[in-house]
């Protein structure tokens, strides 16, 4: 009712997500030159802002939230995670990752894609190796910030 013409679906915050994820990184890498954000540092970002929902359930957190702990009740599920396993299995199913080397990205972006994603190391799943992206940190609060729960 507030606005009326505005949509919630999962599709369309993705792309507002990554959309304004760049913009962002973009007006930073402009005002601060001094940081060394690269071509590849900000596709990575429009990237993982695009990507960081994959792993959500229909009805998002209501189904991850509600439904999921009423069936399973030892679930320890984070839709976070599954977003990383659903992109690793886009790349790999779809044999992408020459279409990512196109654009100068390689193995090492994909992972810094995915940490993204994540927001902060201590959100890994069981076994995720964090390699982190020297001293760019505050990239990590573009995507999935941590601090305040703005993605």
């Amino acid at each position: 009712y507030v606005f009326p013409g505005a949509a919630s679906r999962r599709f369309e915050h993705s792309l507002g997500v990554s959309y304004l994820a760049r913009q962002f990184v973009d007006t930073i890498r402009a005002k601060q030159p001094e940081l060394g954000i690269t071509d590849a540092d900000c596709l990575c970002v429009e990237v993982a802002g695009l990507c960081h929902d994959l792993g959500h359930g229909p009805f998002s957190h209501l189904y991850d939230g509600r439904f999921l702990p009423t069936i399973n009740h030892n679930h320890d599920f984070a839709h976070e995670h599954a977003s990383i396993g659903i992109f690793d299995h886009l790349i790999r199913s779809n044999h992408l990752l020459p279409a990512f080397e196109l654009f100068g990205l390689g193995e090492e972006d994909i992972q810094f894609i995915k940490e993204l994603m994540l927001g902060d190391k201590s959100e890994g799943p069981a076994g995720f190796e964090w390699k982190g992206r020297g001293n760019k940190t505050f990239l990590y609060d573009i995507v999935a910030n941590k601090r305040n729960g703005i993605d």
